[in-house]
């Protein structure tokens, strides 16, 4: 792991060293890939997103300037890092991006994406800062941007060209990377007309259960539903970077599933993010937590957006009406008064 100390001499080394690791190394093979890896986890996003029209959205600076997409096309390719401060191979890789941003200059627009995910901008700018990152960094405080590049763990790098076409998804800083970098410089000329693209999809809000069955709001009118978001890796990852964190996320679940068993009234529903998760993971989280609730992988994060969650673990709670009634965040110690507001 690369001490913070040394990132101040490490990009120039690794800027020389990108052209000799595209030569020398290959990438993996699709299907030597473990699915539960970084890389696994990337390749869902990849084979979505490869070779189609990079949505409309907008880049948030943690100063507050604000860049389109749509801006950048046809004038220059984008490069885009989705990372967190609390996330290992982030930080080991954040020198990597330094040395690209510095090698390529303004011929590539670098963003460093903060997920904002139990990650507060005020953390995010401390890290910038304590590290001298000189990269431009971003966040994406409502989860939009994650959703709409199908961000499913972290680091994920995605390599938009002049044209405005997604051309790279991956998780690792390899020489499969740099090789893609390289590539978005000769992808299309300046001025090349860019390809119309179609407008996102609003698909309606529904879940898939572990079980394979359906879950909406909807389907449950007339009846209370309390939703918990949780990540899978809380109680866990995060005990050494964020311990107090992942003392909270297993607490909640505790309370959650004593607060299920006592209101037979109330349906229970988990939503599970997406980054660092497959679907084999919700069975481990519940057997780990004793949180018993249907479970189901929020795939692109469109649960989470849609009610704003940027920090887990929290639960909603919707009367019959599906009103949204309260929200319980932390160890969930409120959990038991907010229920008995519902009707």
């Amino acid at each position: 792991m690369f001490h913070p100390t040394t990132w101040r001499v490490l990009p120039a080394t690794i800027a020389a060293g990108l052209a000799l690791l595209a030569c020398h190394a290959q990438p993996a093979k699709k299907a030597d890939v473990d699915p539960d890896s970084g890389e696994g986890h990337a390749i869902k996003a990849r084979d979505a997103m490869v070779g189609h029209p990079a949505p409309a959205a907008v880049i948030e600076g943690i100063d507050g300037d604000r860049v389109a997409l749509a801006d950048l096309r046809g004038h220059k390719p984008v490069y885009l890092k989705f990372w967190a401060t609390w996330c290992k191979p982030c930080r080991e890789q954040m020198p990597h991006l330094e040395a690209a941003h510095h090698k390529y200059g303004d011929r590539i627009a670098t963003y460093a994406v903060a997920l904002g995910l139990n990650d507060p901008i005020e953390t995010v700018r401390a890290f910038r800062t304590e590290h001298n990152l000189t990269v431009p960094v971003a966040i994406d405080r409502d989860g939009s941007l994650a959703e709409l590049l199908h961000v499913a763990v972290t680091p994920q790098h995605v390599l938009i060209d002049r044209a405005g076409v997604i051309r790279y998804v991956g998780h690792e800083a390899n020489a499969e990377l740099d090789a893609a970098l390289e590539a978005l410089l000769k992808d299309a000329a300046p001025g090349e007309p860019p390809p119309s693209a179609t407008p996102a999809a609003d698909p309606a809000l529904a879940l898939t259960l572990l079980d394979g069955s359906t879950f909406t709001l909807a389907g449950h009118a007339g009846r209370p539903v309390a939703v918990t978001f949780v990540s899978t890796w809380c109680d866990t990852y995060l005990k050494k970077t964020r311990p107090a964190m992942a003392e909270a996320c297993l607490a909640h679940a505790h309370q959650a599933e004593a607060q299920r068993r006592s209101h037979d009234r109330v349906d229970w529903m988990t939503v599970a993010h997406p980054v660092w998760t497959a679907a084999g993971d919700l069975e481990q989280y519940r057997t780990r937590t004793g949180f018993g609730a249907p479970i189901g992988l929020d795939e692109r994060a469109q649960w989470f957006h849609h009610f704003g969650i940027r920090d887990t673990p929290v639960t909603v709670l919707f009367d019959g009406h599906g009103v949204e009634v309260a929200r319980v965040s932390g160890p969930g110690d409120e959990l038991a008064s907010a229920l008995a507001r519902l009707r």
